[in-house]
């Protein structure tokens, strides 16, 4: 009898190891959506981007086509070419997942937060802030 509590108790427990870890799996930004901004390819990072897309840059913001999502955060890649880019907080929201990330560029730092949706197995950019960033 002791034999099958502690059977029943492992069993238990790695269940409920892998049901965490897919769930925290679920919760992370895409390597994709990374590289693309850490090496500046809109065309890559738009190819993430839902059909209409909130987004919060520099110079412009508003609720944009892909399209020209596409076309405004390729000048914001022009006019702030990454140095780096590295994801520093990542989580689920309801039934969305966020990333916060530290972009450096040549003369400052910015923080891009991502806000993305999965439907089946495509994860989709819903929401895309970036914000001056003072060291």
């Amino acid at each position: 009898m002791k034999t099958l509590k502690t059977i029943l108790m492992i069993t238990g427990m790695l269940l409920i190891g892998i049901v965490s870890g897919h769930a925290q799996s679920e919760g992370k930004l895409p390597e994709a959506i990374t590289a693309a901004t850490r090496n500046g390819d809109a065309f890559e990072l738009a190819s993430y981007f839902n059909n209409k897309v909130e987004l919060v840059l520099p110079s412009k913001s508003g609720v944009f086509s892909k399209e020209q999502a596409q076309f405004l955060i390729k000048d914001f890649f022009d006019n702030y070419p990454p140095v780096s880019f590295q994801v520093i907080h990542q989580g689920i929201r309801e039934n969305a997942t966020f990333a916060i990330g530290r972009y450096n560029y040549n003369r400052g730092q910015f923080r891009i937060l991502f806000l993305t949706k999965t439907t089946g197995n495509q994860t989709l950019i819903h929401q895309l802030r970036v914000e001056k960033q003072d060291e």
